[in-house]
């Protein structure tokens, strides 16, 4: 069973009343997976949010056919993943698969949806979290990008 400590430590939620905390208990379902086991795969339909509370979960991209896919990035505990197809109807644009054994808390889309209906700063609250989870992780793959641009420069490639 998913604890209030774990999600206040993913930081997507700020600071709110104990009766609000507790309707955001009840719709966060947890999920068990070992060491192999795939999350979701690129291209699928999905609307759910995961957040990582034990364990690492590899994100990973398919960069073309004959290459297979390559890990982009290593959830860690306490990290979020799948925030793309959580506010975007689009499909998977990765896939995400555990590496160690995990827990994993899921929430569902349509039932956020209902929870921010109810108590709109739980909206608010996660929604600026959430653009700021992914302006950081913009920043890091800029960097990256960069990085890998300099590198490719003096080996003349």
């Amino acid at each position: 069973m998913i604890k209030k400590e774990q999600l206040e430590q993913t930081k997507l939620f700020g600071e709110l009343k104990a009766y609000v905390w507790e309707e955001l208990l009840k719709i966060t379902e947890e999920q068990n997976l070992v060491d192999g086991d795939v999350v979701f795969t690129e291209g699928d339909a999905s609307t759910e949010l995961y957040m990582l509370f034990k364990g690492e979960v590899e994100i990973q991209i398919k960069i073309a056919p004959q290459l297979g896919e390559s890990t982009v990035y290593v959830v860690r505990p306490y990290d979020v993943f799948g925030e793309f197809a959580f506010v975007d109807p689009k499909l998977r644009s990765a896939t995400a698969r555990c590496i160690k054994d995990s827990i994993l808390g899921v929430i569902k889309r349509s039932d956020f949806e209902e929870l921010v209906k109810k108590f709109p700063s739980v909206g608010l609250n996660f929604y600026r979290a959430l653009v700021r989870l992914l302006s950081d992780r913009l920043r890091r793959m800029n960097n990256y990008l960069r990085e890998t641009f300099v590198r490719s420069l003096s080996l003349g490639i």
